[in-house]
């Protein structure tokens, strides 16, 4: 069995805002690469909040769990909103396929089960929708955005719980 690429799953505090951002933006330069042309990657880098931002909304009432390595580094992260909603759901790219995103789904969908959901949704990347699915998600469509005048897409996706 594959040694895992952390060493603990906790909750999201104030002070992992900045790293959080930079697990983000990594994630989004470096995966997104494989599936995204340079011009969409940077596009949807430009999307990454800023720490306050991050904050603001690990703060708002959602669940928002962070993946930290021996030393009490994020390396990956993600949340759950109360409507089941999964906004994001990103892992460092040195541990990506390592199995810490895999163990914050995890935990994200025990707790909507434990609070009633009976539906996760989310909107995912390429990469987020081989995992996505993986976990039994279906893509309901998908979906040609355009940040400024780049065009990219994502997938609409849900689970049944």
């Amino acid at each position: 069995m594959k040694a895992e690429s952390f060493a603990a799953i906790r909750p999201y505090r104030p002070e992992d805002a900045a790293e959080l951002v930079e697990v983000f933006r990594r994630s989004v330069i470096v995966i997104g690469a494989l599936d995204y042309s340079s011009e969409q990657v940077q596009a949807w880098a430009s999307r990454a909040p800023g720490a306050e931002e991050m904050h603001r909304r690990y703060t708002d009432g959602r669940l928002a769990l962070v993946a930290v390595d021996a030393s009490d580094r994020p390396v990956a992260f993600g949340d759950l909103e109360r409507d089941g909603h999964l906004d994001f759901l990103y892992a460092a790219p040195e541990v990506a396929g390592q199995g810490a995103a895999s163990a914050i789904y995890a935990r994200l969908e025990a707790h909507a089960l434990a609070s009633g959901l009976a539906r996760l949704y989310t909107e995912a990347s390429e990469a987020a929708r081989r995992f996505f699915e993986r976990k039994g998600f279906e893509v309901l469509a998908r979906r040609e955005l355009k940040i400024g005048e780049t065009s990219i897409h994502n997938y609409a996706m849900e689970a049944w719980l």
